[in-house]
């Protein structure tokens, strides 16, 4: 296989790896249901929530996660409550883990 073709070949295959990567949704909590995020969630593993910071200083964005499968490693998902339409909703996003205690 000539130079070409694999620097072609690598090109292509590192923009199918990278693609899903940047595919993640973004959803409002403030216009759905906590039951609807959740959904939302659950059927891409992964979701950028928008929502208002507890200052007046804007718009949050955060990712929150099925579960800890879509955390990077030595992260785990952790509880986190956002204002969805019907009330505060408890949603999943991703932290470095810190054991209780050292050894």
């Amino acid at each position: 296989m000539s130079y070409a073709a694999r620097a072609v070949l690598l090109m292509g295959i590192t923009v199918a790896v990278a693609y899903p990567a940047s595919a993640i949704s973004r959803v409002s909590a403030g216009s759905r249901t906590c039951a609807a995020l959740r959904q939302t969630i659950n059927n891409q593993g992964a979701v950028i929530v928008t929502h208002p910071g507890s200052r007046q200083s804007g718009t949050l964005y955060d990712r929150y996660v099925q579960d800890s499968n879509y955390c990077d490693a030595g992260d785990v998902a952790t509880d986190d409550w956002v204002p969805a339409k019907d009330g505060s909703c408890r949603l999943y996003n991703c932290q470095t883990y810190e054991p209780p205690f050292d050894n």
